[in-house]
């Protein structure tokens, strides 16, 4: 099976148009459609895709489902098959349920949450345009300097099941784990793609949504986005700017106005691209605050706990 990406996150927000604000003000991305149900769809700027951040009118925030990409139509009656073999039952999605898609097939994580693969979606182009482009968007260009939506983190109450169904039944690589002192899996990385990780799963109840990361070209721009959230007033986390330890990567986090967390970040390094290449990075208990917050080298009490 070909999981080629994390493209989308589908996501509840009890104002579409303050979300709408904050996704084109703050985090930097473009309004691409919208639907009859009230819906927004949203892109950044260096993916051709319909959209990357869908914004659902609901009551309470959180994640309604993960949109991940198929390398082959093929590919969807494959991994539908695979599901229901597992056990978890499996919804078939028609074209055009989602603005902008082709045909998917949807089910949950033994930890509750929605995915939904597909293989088609409409095009809108790079940012900077299809023919004789500019190397950069411009200047003027509202919100933070991001790229890609580059990977989400879920909760669950035993990551360990969510990676076994990963890795078992969907092909995904694990990079790196937490384990306590009796091996159990605390919290743990997984790719399906180029990059460390796709999909991270951390401690937290069944069914939420922790955050998603936007990544941005260097260092340099994640240091202009908390500039950006000091001068727009967006209440971040008390770390920040910080390095992850586990992947390195340079970070800072901060919610949209439904309460749902968004990340700037920049410098994970690459996965081998393959199925098993690879062992994982293994990170016991005890050293878990220097991989999460490598400066602070403790984590903030909110941090799994505020989940939408």
């Amino acid at each position: 099976m070909a999981i080629s990406r994390f493209s989308y996150a589908s996501m509840n927000v009890m104002d579409v148009e303050a979300a709408a604000q904050h996704y084109v003000h703050v985090v930097g991305l473009r309004e691409t459609d919208r639907d009859t149900d009230g819906r927004v769809y949203l892109q950044a700027a260096d993916t051709q895709d319909h959209h990357c951040v869908i914004l659902n009118p609901a009551k309470t925030a959180g994640v309604d489902h993960l949109g991940f990409k198929v390398s082959d139509r093929a590919d969807l009656d494959e991994a539908a098959a695979a599901v229901t073999a597992y056990g978890l039952p499996v919804t078939r999605i028609p074209a055009g349920a989602v603005k902008g898609q082709g045909e998917g097939v949807r089910f949950p994580l033994p930890s509750g949450q929605q995915m939904l693969l597909y293989f088609h979606a409409d095009k809108v182009g790079y940012l900077t345009g299809m023919e004789n482009p500019s190397p950069v968007s411009a200047h003027s260009t509202p919100g933070g300097r991001v790229t890609h939506l580059d990977h989400t983190l879920i909760s669950a109450q035993n990551p360990q099941d969510d990676v076994k169904f990963l890795t078992e039944v969907l092909d995904f690589s694990l990079t790196e784990k937490v384990i306590d002192p009796a091996g159990n899996t605390l919290a743990a990385f997984l790719t399906c793609s180029h990059t460390m990780h796709d999909l991270a799963i951390g401690p937290g109840p069944d069914g939420t949504f922790h955050h998603m990361a936007f990544g941005m070209d260097s260092r340099t721009e994640v240091i202009h986005g908390v500039d950006l959230l000091k001068e727009k007033a967006v209440p971040a986390l008390e770390y920040g700017i910080t390095r992850h330890g586990i992947a390195g990567v340079t970070t800072i986090y901060f919610h949209d106005p439904s309460g749902n967390r968004n990340e700037f970040y920049n410098g994970a390094y690459l996965a081998p691209g393959a199925p098993g290449w690879v062992p994982p990075i293994v990170w016991q208990a005890e050293h878990f605050p220097r991989g999460a917050f490598y400066y602070e080298n403790a984590v903030p009490e909110a941090f799994f706990a505020e989940v939408t």
